[in-house]
């Protein structure tokens, strides 16, 4: 039943029980829940399976996760069919940000109401719903929370029109014991600003935000290289690579080039949303774990015409696109 769930039609997946009445989701009753899971997730012990499935423009794209936590070490994550295996921050993109960092879970609350939505049961634990919900009433997250101390046992992404388009659950989990903490739990990731305040001092400028509640959380410059601008709305990363140049076309094997409003976007069919585009001597690089609706109203602020000034002094010198490393991984 589970599985049904987790990999069934976008359009008809939704909670296993009844919604709650109005007046419960008057207040963010959920916040308090979800620290502690995320809490959880990056500082207790376990292991087990997860089942994740997107759903994207070209279709569905489904793997199947051996994940083990070691708290101080991180997650390991062994995907299949891929095969790879990742060491990564369980509140990371990479590891599927099941527990978000203390700077995510504020970003989160700015966008959101958290709310509680009641009970359910996830591979076979008791589990409390929080719904993350808009400003317009409507659902954006569902989080299944284990009730027993444990991690996020189960997780959902809906897009506008209230679709799932991403959804994550443990079909089982062995959990270790729960450790009394004797100092403040540290908190990996977070905002990155450092930089940014020198970038501006050089002249450079860049959106804070972006439509879809997103807000800048990280900057890097690696000139000569590329720059890298994170943004996030508590949920989703959208991260946009910068560098000057030219787009070669002959590299973009498995790429399809798409038309919108006037201008070519090349776009790869994978679990996470990857663009790309060329614009006044610059390459433009998008890589998302969010909806599809939310990735497109912040591709189409971004240049798309040779334009000086905002973004004409961004990044300088440039290796070829494809070289970059993952910047998921």
């Amino acid at each position: 039943m589970l599985l049904g769930l987790v990999v069934g039609s976008p359009v008809s997946a939704g909670p296993a029980h009844a919604a709650p009445p109005e007046d419960a989701e008057s207040e963010d009753t959920g916040l308090r829940l979800l620290r502690e899971a995320a809490v959880a997730g990056r500082t207790r012990g376990y292991s087990g399976t997860q089942y994740v499935t997107t759903w994207g423009r070209s279709g569905t794209s489904s793997s199947v996760l051996e994940v083990r936590n070691v708290p101080g070490e991180g997650m390991t994550v062994h995907a299949q069919p891929s095969g790879l295996v990742q060491l990564v921050d369980p509140g990371s993109p990479a590891g599927g940000m099941w527990a978000p960092s203390e700077v995510m879970l504020a970003v989160l609350a700015r966008n959101y109401r958290v709310v509680t939505a009641g009970e359910g049961r996830v591979c076979g634990r008791r589990a409390r719903l929080v719904n993350a919900v808009r400003a317009d009433g409507t659902v954006a997250a569902r989080y299944w929370l284990d009730e027993d101390g444990g991690p996020v046992l189960r997780r959902e992404l809906l897009d506008g029109r209230g679709r799932v388009v991403h959804a994550g659950a443990f079909i089982d989990l062995a959990l270790g014991p729960a450790r009394r903490a004797s100092a403040p739990v540290p908190d990996p990731g977070g905002s990155d600003l450092g930089e940014l305040s020198g970038l501006r001092v050089l002249g450079r400028r860049f959106p804070e935000s972006l439509p879809g509640s997103l807000e800048l959380f990280a900057v890097h410059d690696t000139s000569p290289g590329y720059l890298y601008l994170g943004y996030s709305d508590g949920l989703s990363v959208v991260s946009v690579f910068v560098q000057s140049g030219m787009l070669d076309e002959e590299y973009l094997r498995g790429w399809h080039a798409e038309l919108r409003n006037g201008h070519t976007i090349w776009i790869r069919d994978s679990a996470e949303q990857e663009m790309i585009w060329a614009s006044g001597g610059h390459v433009y690089t998008v890589f998302a774990d969010a909806p599809a609706d939310t990735v497109d109203a912040a591709v189409a602020v971004l240049p798309h015409e040779p334009a000086p000034g905002l973004w004409a002094r961004l990044g300088r010198g440039a290796s070829r696109l494809l070289s970059w490393v993952d910047p998921f991984g």
